[in-house]
């Protein structure tokens, strides 16, 4: 597969569609590239410039001539598989118009964002004024449900907060994660460009409902009776795509997870309306981000098992007790002499300590 983009590893960004690479400082470049057909190619120093560079792979390619025409062509057939997209026009429009009114509204966002071990890749990320940037991932085909979890669950140990959109009613249907949905069958250009992108689903006014008799569902903490206390009452509202991105990247929409009985269901909702619930209920119910890693080492408070050993004071002189096993073995190889601590009965040690060594001779 050909590919307009090249990387070389001492010029930088090369363009074959260019007559002089983009490097006109070096008119005759191209048929330096071209004479270089005896070096074996992973030393010509030219590397795949487009989806494998931006993906961190380091893909060698090569360069020649058909009938006229300017050709680079990648050394693994298997590095060719990378730049046939599998993405639907739909999907894409939904990445360029995320983008599009993020960066209007005045937040970085940039498309196909991956993690430096490579295990969360963002449709969408979007810097904006929370803690936490957000990745919008748009999902058209349908993933089993074990899927998407583990996907979100990687992209928040990452520190990124997902934020999961499709048009599929029966994926949406699910409460995995904090679906919103659009309408499908919308053409691209719709999708892209439309006026009116509306949000049908996801995105819950969260009101707060007393339970005492005017109440007419059960109670969520007796599930019988009236306890007296405040439980949340979510409902549908509507709002634009444009309105959810925007307010997203601002902080003022957010993610909850309410529990119901023995299910949370999981929604976006307005900032406002969240922190009146979470401080009814003393606690928060937004996603966590990153759990704190273990210590590397511990501190025990238990006496220690082990036995401290002999204290050995350097004094001038070469080593006497070289010679004697007993020695090295009670105190684990530390020289009198020199301090080094490693057995001197290990010829390839010698060299290190010379004193030692020059002890050994005159003895």
């Amino acid at each position: 597969m050909t590919n307009d983009k090249l990387w070389h590893s001492e010029l930088g960004d090369l363009d074959i569609t260019k007559a002089d690479l983009g490097r006109p400082e070096l008119p005759e470049l191209w048929e330096l590239l071209l004479s270089d057909r005896r070096t074996p190619i992973s030393r010509r120093q030219l590397q795949c410039g487009g989806i494998c560079r931006t993906l961190g792979y380091v893909e060698w390619m090569h360069v020649y001539e058909r009938q006229g025409q300017r050709i680079a062509a990648h050394e693994a057939k298997t590095a060719e598989r990378r730049h046939v997209s599998n993405e639907s026009p739909e999907h894409q429009a939904y990445k360029e118009r995320t983008i599009r009114v993020a960066t209007e509204a005045g937040h970085r966002a940039e498309a196909e964002v991956r993690t430096q071990d490579g295990k969360v890749r963002s449709d969408v990320l979007i810097y904006g004024a929370t803690d936490m940037p957000t990745g919008f991932e748009v999902q058209r085909s349908f993933e089993p449900e074990g899927t998407i979890k583990r996907r979100n669950k990687a992209s928040s140990d990452h520190g990124i907060l997902a934020a999961w959109h499709t048009d599929d009613t029966q994926m949406f249907n699910r409460n995995e994660v904090a679906w919103t949905r659009t309408d499908n069958n919308l053409p691209p250009r719709a999708i892209r460009d439309g006026a009116h992108l509306q949000v049908r689903g996801g995105y819950r006014r969260l009101d707060m409902e007393k339970c005492d008799e005017r109440r007419a569902r059960p109670c969520l903490s007796k599930k019988t009776g009236k306890c007296g206390k405040w439980h949340p009452v979510s409902s549908p509202r509507q709002i634009s795509y444009d309105d959810f991105v925007r307010g997203v990247a601002a902080g003022e929409v957010v993610q909850a997870g309410v529990k119901e009985f023995r299910t949370t269901f999981h929604f976006w909702t307005s900032a406002l309306e969240l922190e009146r619930y979470e401080d009814t209920i003393g606690r928060s119910v937004r996603p966590s981000g990153p759990a704190p890693r273990k210590p590397a080492t511990s501190t025990s408070t238990q006496d220690p098992t082990c036995r401290q050993r002999p204290r050995i004071e350097l004094r001038d002189g070469p080593c006497l007790n070289w010679r004697d096993r007993a020695h090295w073995a009670a105190f684990d190889a530390p020289c009198r002499y020199c301090g080094g601590l490693t057995h001197l009965r290990d010829e390839s040690n010698r060299p290190a300590h010379k004193v030692c060594a020059e002890a050994q001779t005159n003895h």
